[in-house]
């Protein structure tokens, strides 16, 4: 089999691309830089070139390895450097599972499979579309499993403080990992309060149903949403003074309120959800 480093070089960039997206997009919930994030696969594509086709102790490869895969990852998200082991724990778990999938996935095609592997890189001379299909299969099981995991342990519950009018009102509050939703010009995070446990802050005892009378008084947003079983619809929000969220030591000021008018908790165990973007 002949082995071309232009192909190690291509089919690695693909994979870094891919994996930090994800990385970014799902663990991290950080705002996608693309030209930072093609720059830091184009180190991992030359990276993993230059060790596979130069011999070498296999101890120097995996310290390379660890090398390239640190800079690709300061490279693309470097303001989450100071997480850099975790970081790197997630890259490697996510890689395992793309090539654990994409190999499955081929050989239930009973296509061929070309392979090489050399300190610890892997060569694929496998058929164009089968790569595409097989990788586009291994995205959505490695974005299957972040969510998963994320889900299993992000079911937290926080004590928030929510100021706005020069009043605050304190509620319990889930970490709501699936909420990534944003107000679309402003770009900021929109968490979720129960219209009830909200109308102190504004002095009122409207009903919620009337909201839609009052939307310049209160200084109310639209915000466009998609849910399940409705292709799009609208929440109305406010631009909170400020948030304080104790258990995390964090204030974030200026940050959107979604009104909601029913209960979130049956039990009512929370009265608040809070956005994945500001944790």
């Amino acid at each position: 089999m002949e082995i071309y480093a232009d192909v190690i070089f291509f089919v690695n960039f693909i994979f870094s691309y891919v994996l930090l997206y994800i990385l970014g997009k799902f663990v991290n919930t950080v705002k996608i830089k693309k030209l930072r994030l093609a720059v830091a696969a184009v180190i991992g594509g030359i990276s993993s070139a230059i060790i596979f086709c130069i011999e070498m102790p296999m101890w120097i490869s995996y310290v390379l390895r660890c090398v390239a895969m640190f800079l690709m990852i300061t490279t693309a998200y470097f303001e989450k450097r100071k997480n850099i082991l975790n970081q790197m724990l997630w890259f490697v778990m996510l890689g395992g599972i793309m090539m654990f999938v994409m190999i499955m996935l081929v050989s239930l095609t009973g296509k061929t499979i070309g392979m090489a592997i050399n300190n610890g890189i892997v060569y694929f001379d496998i058929n164009s579309k089968v790569f595409a299909v097989s990788l586009g299969i291994s995205c959505i099981m490695m974005i299957f499993f972040v969510k998963m995991f994320k889900n299993r342990k992000n079911k937290k519950y926080y004590i928030l403080n929510v100021t706005h009018n020069d009043r605050t009102i304190t509620v319990s509050a889930l970490f709501d990992s699936g909420n990534l939703l944003k107000e679309p010009i402003t770009g900021k995070y929109v968490s979720i309060l129960e219209w009830e446990a909200a109308k102190e802050l504004f002095d009122t005892e409207i009903e919620f149903s009337d909201i839609e009378n009052y939307i310049e008084d209160m200084k109310l947003w639209a915000v466009p949403f998609n849910s399940l079983g409705n292709s799009s619809d609208v929440l109305f929000a406010f631009l909170a003074d400020e948030i304080n969220i104790p258990e995390e030591n964090k204030t974030i000021d200026k940050t959107f309120i979604g009104l909601y008018g029913s209960r979130l908790s049956n039990n009512e165990e929370y009265h608040a959800l809070i956005n994945a973007g500001l944790l």
